[in-house]
């Protein structure tokens, strides 16, 4: 990665998007669509995080074809933050299900990202009418994620500057992105009225289900005809790159993209490197097959 890309700040792109409210399944979520574009890409976000973290690769996203939209979590960013909502992988699934079909969408790609990731796979498992490709960015519920890399709860749960702060530090490879400004929006919203319960509950269903809730198999099953890419940042220190190399191997037919010079999250750190991997990819797939399905 170059000193230029590391100089992208967090908030580049706001200007190339909308944000509005959905409510689908009774839960308010904010979606992040991109002004322009014609081929649908959803993107999931990670446990803690929310949909603005993509938004610095929307530009070159839509300049390669793509409408991306981002959704946040129920419990996450601007979504409700209640009692009695499912914060396992399934019950994310289900819900994202319901945002599409609210937002009269089928046939997407979904790119996730760790949880988001996890949630995708078992999305394309349990509504395959709405997903027609995947990518998988430092994914959960494939390959096995090592007890020692479990996210603990309470960090992703605590809103505090110094938290947030040291969350940032692992996330990413290049510590000079960790600015403020950054720091101080995720801290304000993760302190936000419901947020610290909800993070809590979904850390720790992360932890007991990353292993029990695997979608690989199932996806092989189901959906052997899907197009897969896998992304893994090199120096991703919250899901090791072994993961990746065995979700690669799990996933017959698919294709790993190693990214060097990033940490977990990729599409952020270097943008332009990944909207170059994404369009690629789904470029050669529809040369193959006449069209992403």
């Amino acid at each position: 990665m170059t000193a230029d890309k590391r100089a992208i700040p967090f908030n580049y792109g706001r200007d190339h998007v909308i944000s509005y409210p959905v409510t689908a399944s009774g839960i308010r979520t904010r979606v992040v669509e991109s002004l322009d574009g014609t081929t649908p890409l959803v993107f999931l976000h990670g446990v803690g995080s929310r949909a603005d973290r993509f938004i610095p690769a929307i530009p070159g996203l839509v300049a390669a074809g793509y409408h991306v939209y981002a959704i946040d979590f129920p419990g996450h960013g601007f979504a409700d933050k209640v009692a009695g909502i499912d914060y396992r992988p399934r019950g994310f699934a289900e819900f994202i299900g319901a945002v599409l079909d609210e937002l009269q969408l089928e046939e997407v790609i979904v790119a996730g990202t760790s949880l988001g990731g996890h949630v995708a796979a078992r999305l394309a498992c349990d509504r395959p009418d709405l997903v027609a490709g995947l990518v998988l960015i430092g994914t959960t519920g494939i390959a096995e994620l090592p007890e020692v890399n479990m996210v603990a709860p309470e960090g992703v749960a605590d809103g505090s500057v110094s938290a947030v702060r040291k969350k940032f530090g692992f996330l990413v490879s290049d510590p000079a992105m960790v600015t403020d400004a950054w720091v101080r929006e995720e801290s304000m919203i993760n302190s936000s009225a419901g947020a610290r319960d909800a993070l809590l509950t979904a850390a720790g269903y992360l932890n007991s289900e990353a292993n029990t809730d695997l979608q690989g198999d199932r996806l092989m099953r189901e959906r052997p005809e899907l197009p897969v890419l896998i992304v893994w940042g090199e120096d991703d220190r919250w899901t090791p790159l072994p993961m990746g190399r065995a979700a690669h191997e799990l996933l017959k037919g698919s294709v790993l993209q190693v990214m060097p010079g990033c940490g977990h999250a990729p599409y952020f750190e270097d943008p332009d490197t990944f909207v170059g991997v994404v369009s690629d990819f789904y470029v050669d797939a529809l040369r193959r097959t006449g069209g992403v399905r």
